[in-house]
This record gives C-alpha cells, structure tokens and sequence, in this order.
C-alpha cells in the first residue's frame, strides 16, 4: 500500500504538468503575439470569444430540440404488439436550471477570453504609457 502512494505522487505531478503545458505555451504566446503588435494580440482573445459562443449555442440547441420521436410498444389483448409514437414537440423553452447553467457556461467558457484580454490590455497600456514618456521626453528637451 505504501509503495503505490510512492508512486502515485510523481505520476499525480507530471499529470498536472502535462495538463498545464497547453495552457502556458497559450499565455506564451499571447505574450509574444501582444510585443509584436496590439492587432495580433487581439486574435487568441477574439477565437476565444467565439469558441466560447459556438459552445453556448450548441448546448443551446440540445436543450431545446427534443432528442428524438419516443415510441411506446404495449400488447393488446390478443397478444399481438403494438407499438405507438408519441407527437414530439418540435421546441421545448428552456427551463430556469437550464439557463442559468447556459449562462454558468457562456462565463466559465470566457475565462481564458479575460485572461487574455486583460494580457493584451496590459501590453497595450504599457505601450501607451512608454510612447507618453517618449513625447514627454522629446518636449522636455527642445
């Protein structure tokens, strides 16, 4: 039993590390892509964003499309089998549960949007703070 939680440790660790990495190589590169204009830094915001919609409105749409024609089979008094299909809704509204998970989603769903957004802010704020220097500097000595 001790040997297992020996070894279950390490493999715990690098499991997490493994995960992880996706998510770090994503921040490096909205980093990289921030220094090297406001515009590219823009693009793992705006594809997160979407994705984040695309998922909302699918989840969306199993929620309020009925699943398929259910059928009902009973046995008449003859012994013979009868099967009977019962009339689907063609729309079903979503419930109050079933939006508020839809907008539990849509904002877990944005988490890395903020993330990235609030890099691309950063850089874009530090870039106007250092030209601001810049002119501040070029006034000061004319």
């Amino acid at each position: 039993m001790m040997m297992a939680s020996i070894v279950t440790l390490p493999v715990l660790v690098f499991t997490m590390c493994l995960g992880l990495l996706p998510i770090a190589l994503l921040v490096v590169l909205q980093v990289f892509l921030c220094r090297k204009s406001g515009k590219l830094g823009l693009i793992l915001p705006i594809l997160s964003l979407l994705l984040s919609f695309a998922l909302t409105s699918v989840a969306l749409i199993n929620c309020v499309t009925p699943a398929s024609a259910s059928s009902m089979v009973t046995v008449d008094e003859n012994g013979n089998v009868v099967e009977e299909v019962l009339p689907q809704p063609e729309f079903y509204p979503p419930t109050g549960g079933e939006i508020a998970a839809l907008i539990a989603l849509f904002l877990t769903c944005n988490i890395p949007t903020a993330a990235f957004g609030g890099i691309w802010l950063y850089y874009k704020n530090r870039r106007d703070f250092q030209d601001g220097l810049r002119k501040m500097n070029i006034q000061d000595l004319e």
